[in-house]
């Protein structure tokens, strides 16, 4: 966009320096040329000095650009600050910029052929004044659309914070529900089994233990939901779940698979349609007709647009209360009834509500009757004109099977009025009611015009993650994300493999410098603390889950044969007094053997000690799969490492994983790209930190 008005300031300096008569730029040029002409008296004035408007114009394009420099800067540091699974909304935000250059250069166009100063003679007369009268609306407007999509933009962003933190607590509640002491204090702790769901305030006059209350609740019904999705049943009666060979596993990463979709969700959010367009075309149209009814009256107006604000604020009530329905109604009967929450009455009529106690194990979408909708077939010109008809969870939506669409279209069209009210407000509305009303109404005016917008900002955090959830579960789940999750676990179990493998090796040769038997440093003087002293259970588990990928026959020990198998997989084969040393380094008891308890012990020391940045870690690493030493990763050099631990990457997944990370886009991945990797898939993972803090 500021390069767009770079061009046109470049446009208006070859037009000056050739002689053009802009108003704006000779009027200006006068100004610093002209001196002051003495009381009483006519002075005489001065020659216009022609290097002026060049010298004008000159600097106007330096200060554009350095503007650019700065969007630009200030693009790459919120990209930087953002998730992997945000960057989407970014690309998609600045692409939708655009329109705001298209707008810049259609205004510069009209401005300079003279269109608008016709239709203004036209309109208005033919006075000087009502020359530039159409003018100056025209550009006044173009101003207004430019501070709806700049305040569009800052909720975007507020938008990319927000799902920055949900992914964070999402990730973590994934954890906590694959371990069995944390599933229960989420379950059963402080306030016990049943809670009664918080009330839906936008986020106003919560006090803290009510949104302790809000957080359990949530969290309670994320796992009731993790359990369905990994069930995933049929949408027919009789509701059966997916055989078990056919599901996904159990330990299935949830919480990323929810963060994957969000990105994708308020990707599409940000992406303004036509029909977004079209609707704000209708509602200016409104705005319109009640401008020709009150006759341009300022005071209703200004009470007007205030009204729309708090009317806005309401509807984003009924919204979310909506949207929270619409999840818990995807939750078995039971858990929600166990945990004191009654919230299907929106959702589901008392009929229906009466035959779920037939089966209170089946979520409460089940007990919908197609057939009470007259929906249960449709003629052709129904499927013609509307689709096939909808299934019982798509009845849960507004719109049926168009739901999850429609409801983004509103979530859009919400935040494009934010933009509105906020322009309207600060150009018009605000300074007109400073001119034409009492103290007291101006301070009130202001108050009551800031609250919804407050409210609206400060509310979305839970809308936005609900919107989500609703729109990747059921029938709606996304197979492309879950094999996106799925290969991403895989390469993750792979990396912090080879991280463990490259920290034994890496004290293997600090060992064969210190004179103690077999090339093993001697014992510290300080006892050690075991790790169930230092080591969560989350942490453990990561950590087991990597000492299962070295113990090939799942015997609870890795042997020496192990180990060499391994490291000839990997092309670095090792004699046999290098093998007995690396495996006397975490060998504790002597036997020769490394047990589970001995891995995690010898583990736990080293996330102790000062850790390597994923730089100098990438750099170190980096030999292990560089076969050849070319100094970038080829596509089979990947896999044929990766398959050393047995993960189940295909050659697809591999190539999909180095497209990820090819930033150059040459086919091969360098040190710089290598270390993306690792950090990446660093251990411990950065929820464990969300999941302390929440438990």
């Amino acid at each position: 966009v500021v390069s767009v008005s770079v061009v046109s300031a470049l446009v208006g300096l070859l037009c000056g320096t050739a002689g053009s008569s802009a108003p704006y730029s000779k009027a200006f040029a006068r100004h610093l040329a002209k001196e002051e002409e003495p009381d009483g008296e006519e002075g005489e004035e001065e020659e216009e000095d022609p290097t002026l408007e060049s010298t004008s114009v000159y600097a106007i394009i330096l200060f554009l650009i350095v503007v650019t420099i700065m969007f630009e800067k200030t693009k790459d540091a919120v990209e930087e600050r953002s998730t992997k699974d945000m960057l989407p909304i970014i690309e998609s935000l600045f692409g939708e910029m655009t329109i705001l250059g298209f707008l810049s250069v259609i205004t510069f166009i009209c401005t300079k052929v003279g269109i608008l100063e016709m239709l203004s003679i036209s309109i208005f007369g033919e006075g000087e004044e009502e020359k530039e009268k159409l003018t100056e609306i025209f550009e006044t407007v173009h101003y207004c659309l430019f501070a709806i999509m700049i305040f569009f933009v800052v909720q975007v962003i507020i938008l990319v914070r927000l799902g920055t933190e949900s992914e964070a607590q999402w990730l973590a509640l994934d954890r906590a529900c694959q371990d069995p002491a944390t599933l229960a204090k989420m379950l059963d702790g402080e306030h016990g089994g049943r809670i009664s769901p918080p009330p839906f305030t936008l986020g106003l006059g919560l006090s803290q233990k009510t949104k302790k209350l809000h957080a359990l609740h949530d969290q309670r019904i994320f796992h009731a939901l993790r359990q369905e999705f990994i069930l995933d049943r049929d949408v027919m009666y009789p509701f059966k779940p997916e055989e078990e060979e056919n599901r996904v596993k159990k330990d299935f990463n949830y919480g990323r698979y929810l963060s994957m979709c969000m990105g994708e969700t308020l990707a599409e959010v940000v992406e303004v349609s036509v029909p977004t367009w079209a609707c704000m075309g209708a509602l200016a149209s409104v705005f319109y007709i009640i401008m020709l009814i009150v006759e341009d009256d300022t005071r209703i107006l200004a009470w007007f647009m205030l009204g729309c604000g708090w009317f806005v604020t309401g509807f984003n009530f009924i919204f979310e209360k909506k949207l929270i329905q619409i999840r818990d109604s995807f939750v078995p009967v039971k858990f929600l009834m166990d945990h004191g929450h009654h919230s299907l009455g929106g959702v589901v009529d008392k009929g229906e509500r009466q035959s779920l106690t037939m089966d209170e194990n089946l979520p409460a979408w089940c007990s919908i009757d197609p057939d009470k909708y007259g929906l249960s077939k449709r003629s052709k010109t129904g499927k013609y004109w509307l689709g096939p008809a909808p299934n019982r969870q798509q009845l849960l939506f507004w719109a049926q099977q168009f739901g999850p669409d429609f409801h983004i279209l509103l979530f859009r069209i919400t935040l494009l009025f934010n933009g509105l009210y906020t322009a309207l407000m600060a150009v018009t509305f605000v300074p007109g009611a400073y001119k034409e009303f009492g103290q007291v109404e101006f301070i009130t005016f202001v108050v009551l015009a800031v609250i919804p917008l407050y409210l609206q900002i400060t509310g979305k955090r839970r809308l936005v993650g609900t919107l989500t959830h609703i729109g990747c579960i059921g029938c709606l789940r996304r197979n492309e994300m879950i094999g996106n999750v799925i290969r991403e676990g895989k390469t993750s179990s792979a990396v912090r493999a080879f991280i463990v493998l490259h920290k034994i090796h890496m004290a293997t040769q600090s060992a064969k410098q210190v004179n103690s038997p077999k090339g093993i440093p001697a014992t510290p003087s300080t006892p050690k603390r075991h790790y169930k002293e230092t080591l969560p259970d989350h942490v453990l588990q990561d950590i087991s889950k990597t000492f299962d990928l070295f113990d090939d026959d799942g015997s609870g020990d890795i042997t020496t044969g192990e180990l060499e198998s391994l490291m000839e997989s990997l092309g670095s084969p090792q004699d046999p007094h290098q093998l007995s040393v690396m495996i006397a380094l975490l060998d504790a008891n002597g036997d020769g053997d490394i047990s589970k308890e001995e891995f995690i012990q010898w583990y736990s020391e080293q996330l102790e000690k000062n850790e390597l940045n994923p730089d100098e870690l990438a750099k170190s690493m980096f030999s292990m799969f560089d076969s050849d030493g070319s100094g970038s990763i080829t596509i089979e050099e990947f896999k044929e490492a990766l398959d050393a631990f047995d993960v189940g990457l295909s050659l697809d997944d591999v190539t999909e994983l180095v497209k990820e990370l090819d930033e150059d886009r040459n086919g091969h991945i360098d040190e710089h790209e290598f270390a993306h990797l690792l950090h990446r898939h660093s251990h411990p993972p950065p929820e464990l930190s969300t999941l302390a803090n929440m438990y």
